[in-house]
């Protein structure tokens, strides 16, 4: 069933009041299957600045490498790196018995990648203008990841009733996928 407005701005109330801790914007998701796979279309409002944070990153690397090369790779990371974690918490959320609360939980934590490309992006749109001295701007960016990764912990804590501590080895887990995904491909190309 393709997705709403309406049901995509409830999901995006929902992580907008995840972000501010609010416990309650977990009642904006579709917490059913269907509402988690619906979620996956977070990944098509996401790929316009990730495109523009991607020509960022490539800008002086990729360009001995041909444009449908690069296109190509960038695009299966792309796929990868969404599909990556929800894969291995599907198992781990198994293994805790936890599986009523997974669809809830990859809800949040797809749409939840909308607002932390909101935030994100202007930081290393601005970073990358060099209009800022190299360390502020290095410290900005270091001050927005860090607050990011506290968003995505309180989101898995939270979806899946998790202690702090459990919340962030899956906060890591995440981080290495990311990281892994994207040193494959940086290598590919």
């Amino acid at each position: 069933m393709p997705l709403t407005t309406p049901a995509i701005l409830a999901a995006l109330t929902g992580a907008y009041r995840l972000a501010r801790f609010d416990r309650s914007g977990l009642e904006f998701f579709d917490r059913t299957p269907e509402g988690a796979l619906n979620s996956f279309y977070a990944a098509v409002v996401v790929l316009p600045a990730y495109a523009l944070l991607l020509a960022i990153r490539l800008w002086d690397t990729a360009g001995d490498s041909p444009l449908l090369q690069v296109l190509t790779v960038e695009s299966i990371a792309y796929v990868v790196s969404w599909t990556a974690f929800p894969l291995a918490l599907h198992r781990i959320a198994s293994v805790m018995g936890k599986t009523d609360r997974y669809p809830g939980t990859v809800a949040a934590y797809n749409w939840s990648s909308v607002v932390q490309m909101a935030v994100y992006l202007p930081v290393i749109v601005l970073s990358a203008t060099g209009l800022l001295p190299s360390i502020l701007s290095e410290g900005l960016v270091f001050g927005v990841m860090m607050a990011m990764l506290t968003y995505q912990w309180f989101v898995l804590r939270t979806a899946l009733d998790l202690s702090g501590l459990a919340a962030a080895a899956l906060v890591m887990l995440d981080l290495f996928l990311s990281a892994a995904i994207t040193d494959f491909s940086d290598g590919l190309l």
